[in-house]
């Protein structure tokens, strides 16, 4: 059993970065979570969020469905990801299975858009209308008397 401890360790510490966004160093993340949930459609189709909050696209379909980010993500806009970084390479098209998720934070105020394939291997296929996020500034502690 002792030597099992270390096996375990590893398995929880694995399981433990994989279940939500990836962070990089910058803005504090807020812990907020925001979906758009997809099946024939994409709900909600805009999306206001402050920075530092975390935006999953879940699929709710039994198959899996193509994303694709419109505008240039830059490194310098995204504080986390889980699912569009290949090899440390940020992607603007993810595929994601059925019942599961991908999400990005933003660590800058911006106007976002992204479109839906509802068969991730025909492009030329099923596509939902466009949907956007707009990331706001991240509420200030102060008040103004």
């Amino acid at each position: 059993m002792i030597r099992l401890l270390p096996l375990l360790f590893l398995i929880l510490l694995h399981v433990g970065l994989e279940a939500g966004c990836s962070s990089k160093p910058g803005p504090r993340l807020t812990g907020a979570v925001r979906y758009f949930n997809i099946r024939t459609d994409v709900a909600p189709r805009h999306l206001i969020v402050r920075i530092g909050d975390e935006v999953r696209w879940q699929n709710l379909n039994q198959h899996p469905v193509r994303l694709r980010m419109l505008e240039d993500n830059g490194p310098e806009l995204i504080a986390c990801d889980k699912g569009f970084s290949r090899l440390g390479i940020l992607q603007d098209t993810v595929t994601i299975a059925p019942l599961q998720y991908v999400s990005l934070c933003f660590s800058k105020a911006a106007t976002l858009r992204f479109n839906v394939w509802l068969d991730a291997d025909d492009p030329q296929g099923t596509m939902t209308p466009t949907g956007s996020i707009r990331v706001e500034p991240a509420a200030s502690s102060k008040r103004s008397s």
